[in-house]
């Protein structure tokens, strides 16, 4: 039984490695707001729930990736208010999966066919269910009309926090690159 329970255990590991996490990403922005309008971004203040979850160094990692966006759609980011301000939430949920793992084999012995082996009778199975706590976060960024004070985008990443440091900087580059494929502005062509 000891021995099941490692195989187990390595093989819901193994299986935990090679499905990476996955982050979803939606938009969506109000279609009345003239975004050529915006010359100009600046950031508000991380709000205090989100400084829970949120290091220095990912919120720079976060503000460097829209930076790099706005700016190649000809945006200038300025300290203080900008003709936009980029906002920030961060939102960490903790929550359980259920993994099963069911053994067919059957019992030994002899039976009908070609001799001794394995045979799967009927209630030989067993079925071990383990469950497990993984963390989701969502990542939301609000761009709002410095002027009006109003939301003009959003952008939301979600999907399963990954451990591992190694790739965050470049992980958080390539998802923000995602999350403005389908910004209302365009990307100036370079020359």
């Amino acid at each position: 039984m000891r021995l099941l329970s490692i195989t187990l255990s390595v093989m819901l590991a193994l299986l935990m490695t090679m499905c990476s996490p996955s982050i979803s990403i939606t938009t969506d922005y109000d279609k009345s707001v003239d975004f050529s309008k915006f010359r100009t971004f600046g950031f508000l203040a991380l709000d205090e729930n989100s400084k829970k979850f949120v290091n220095d160094i990912d919120e720079q990692r976060l503000k460097d990736g829209v930076t790099r966006e706005l700016e190649a759609r000809g945006w200038k980011k300025v300290e203080g208010i900008g003709d936009a301000m980029v906002g920030f939430h961060v939102i960490v949920e903790q929550k359980t999966g259920t993994t099963a793992y069911t053994n067919y084999y059957g019992g030994m012995g002899y039976g009908y066919g070609f001799g001794y082996g394995y045979y799967g009778a009927p209630g030989m199975s067993s079925t071990t269910v383990q469950q497990y706590d993984y963390l989701v976060g969502t990542v939301i960024i609000d761009i709002f009309d410095a002027e009006t004070k109003k939301l003009a985008w959003e952008g939301v990443a979600n999907g399963e926090i990954d451990e591992n440091r190694k790739n965050r900087e470049d992980n958080i580059r390539k998802d923000m690159s995602r999350m403005f494929v389908d910004f209302p502005v365009a990307k100036l062509e370079s020359e």
